[in-house]
Parts: structure tokens; C-alpha cells; sequence
């Protein structure tokens, strides 16, 4: 039986990401209207600005989310709401509420959110968007249709994901630590945002600094190495492709989603801050999705070779 893609694949596909890159922005359109930005932000927004322009800041977050997830969605061997669910999962744990929580870890770096429970707000905008955007591509690649799927070739039992995610958290805090240093803190005028010094100090001195006012910091970061695990779980049982592939899929995912939304006018920091945040959590978390793609997920049989 010929398996190999045909033109009317790849047709398919770019209609399929077209689509999806048109449904993302409808997303993000109904969650600003149901969950909009209180006025004090809003008023801050118009003198924002962001390390892209607006229309190319749209574009690069329609095309990130929508490849990122239609890709997931074809190699899902779910089917309606599991499918929505699987996507929500990955959507909405990458993008929004593992960054919201380190956000409302560093609160006192941003006024704008400080005792006005706006933080509550972003998670509840970024939730509404991903379940728009997650229905609408499950509607879009069939998982609504009675179409049989392939079955998965991966599984993740608890004892594996206690196992690889009690080492794979500890890598995790070891790429923070890294990229948090020589990436971001490189960038002088994110150190001044964050209260940092003016001149670098070493990377010994600086994180005996870091670690003498937030001594609990390691605790919180392995405790994230896990939760971003878990946003990758339901992929992982439902994939259906090679394992390579699963790799490069959640190394994409786990690089573009928490990162695509910091090319827009932020309100919260200035552009050099969001393009040194970007260029730090795009390496680092991407290099630990696709660690995390090769050790957690079991295949469930032996798969045949690339050719």
C-alpha cells in the first residue's frame, strides 16, 4: 500500500495551516472582546512597541500556532473533544499559564499587574483563545468526522513520567540557569527591568545574588520542569508518526508558543526586554521539548525505519 504523500496532501495541508493561521486571529479577536484589558493597560499599549511590527507580529503568531497545531492535529490518533482537549492541553499549558505563572512569580516586575488581579485576566483571555483555536482546528482537520484514525505508536504510563520527568526537571532548571545568563541577563537593559545591575557581573556571582533573595527559586523551577512535561503528555499518547518527528514537533512547539506572543507591543516590557526573553526561551525550552519527546513517550511497537 503506497503511504507516501501525494500532491493533494500537501495542498491539503497548506489550506489546513492557512486556515488555522485565519482561525487563530478570530481566537484572539473573541477572547480580547469577552476578556478585555483593563484600562490602565490599554492605555500603555498605544506607546508599546515590539521587536516586530504589528501585521508581522499577527502573521508570525497565526503561522506559529496554526503549523504547530494543525501538524499536531494530522497526527493525532484522537477524535473530537479528546482531540479539542489534547490541543487545549498544548496550547494553552505552553503558551499561556506557563508563562502567566513565571509572570506572577517576578509580579513586582510589572506594576501594571500588581493588586488589580489583571494576571487573572490574561489566563482567562489566553484560555478563551486556545479553546476557540483548538475547536476550530479539530473542526478543520476532520477530527469531527467519522473517519477512522491510525492508532498511536507512543504511551506514557505514570512510572515513566515520574521517572524521566524526576532528571528531566533538573535539565530543565540547568537550561533555565544557562540561557537565563548568558541569553537574557547578556541584554543590559532587561537586567536594569528586573533590578539587576548595570554592569554584568560573572555568572557564579550573579546566581549566588539570584538564589540569596529567591533561595526557594530551584524548588519552583523544578516544580515548572514537570508542568511543561505535562502539557506534552497528551501528544505523546496520541501520536502517531515516528518518533524523530515527535522530537522536532515538540522542540517546535515547546521553542514558538510560550515565545511568538513577545513580537507583539508589550505593554508590560520594553521590545529589547521581549526579544532578549525570546531568543532565551525559544533555545532553551525548545531544546528541553525534544529531550523530552525522546525519554519520556514508550513506543508501543517497533516502528519501521525511515527511508
Amino acid at each position: 500500500m503506497n503511504t507516501q504523500p501525494t500532491i493533494k496532501t500537501y495542498f491539503g495541508i497548506f489550506f489546513q495551516v492557512l486556515g488555522a493561521m485565519l482561525a487563530f486571529l478570530v481566537s484572539l479577536i473573541l477572547g480580547n472582546l469577552i476578556s478585555p484589558l483593563s484600562p490602565a493597560i490599554m492605555s500603555a499599549s498605544a506607546t508599546a512597541s515590539g521587536f516586530l511590527s504589528t501585521p508581522l507580529a499577527f502573521l508570525f503568531n497565526a503561522f506559529a500556532n496554526g503549523l504547530i497545531l494543525v501538524w499536531a492535529a494530522r497526527r493525532s490518533s484522537f477524535k473530537g473533544l479528546a482531540l479539542a482537549g489534547q490541543l487545549f492541553v498544548l496550547s494553552f499549558g505552553a503558551q499561556v499559564f506557563m508563562t502567566q505563572i513565571e509572570t506572577g512569580y517576578f509580579l513586582p516586575a510589572f506594576p501594571l499587574l500588581a493588586n488589580n488581579y489583571q494576571l487573572y485576566n490574561l489566563m482567562l483571555r489566553g484560555l478563551l483563545t486556545s479553546l476557540f483555536f483548538c475547536l476550530l482546528v479539530t473542526l478543520m482537520t476532520g477530527g469531527f468526522s467519522k473517519t477512522p484514525r491510525p492508532q498511536a505508536n507512543f504511551l506514557v504510563t505514570s512510572a515513566a513520567f515520574l521517572k524521566q520527568g524526576a532528571w528531566l526537571a533538573v535539565v530543565y532548571i540547568l537550561l533555565y540557569v544557562l540561557f537565563g545568563y548568558f541569553v537574557a541577563w547578556q541584554v543590559k537593559e532587561l537586567r536594569l527591568f528586573y533590578g539587576g545591575p548595570a554592569v554584568l557581573n560573572g555568572f557564579f556571582e550573579q546566581w549566588g545574588i539570584t538564589l540569596m533573595q529567591k533561595p526557594e527559586i530551584p524548588v519552583f523551577q523544578y516544580a515548572r520542569g514537570f508542568l511543561w512535561i505535562a502539557c506534552l503528555v497528551p501528544q505523546f499518547q496520541g501520536f502517531t508518526g515516528k518518533r524523530l518527528e515527535l522530537v522536532l514537533l515538540s522542540g517546535l512547539a515547546f521553542g514558538l508558543l510560550p515565545t511568538a506572543q513577545l513580537a507583539f507591543a508589550n505593554p508590560l516590557m520594553p521590545a529589547s526586554v521581549s526579544l532578549g526573553h525570546f531568543w532565551e526561551v525559544t533555545i532553551s525550552t525548545g531544546i528541553f521539548g525534544a529531550l523530552c519527546a525522546w525519554f519520556v513517550p514508550q513506543a508501543t511497537r517497533v516502528q519501521e525505519p525511515i527511508h
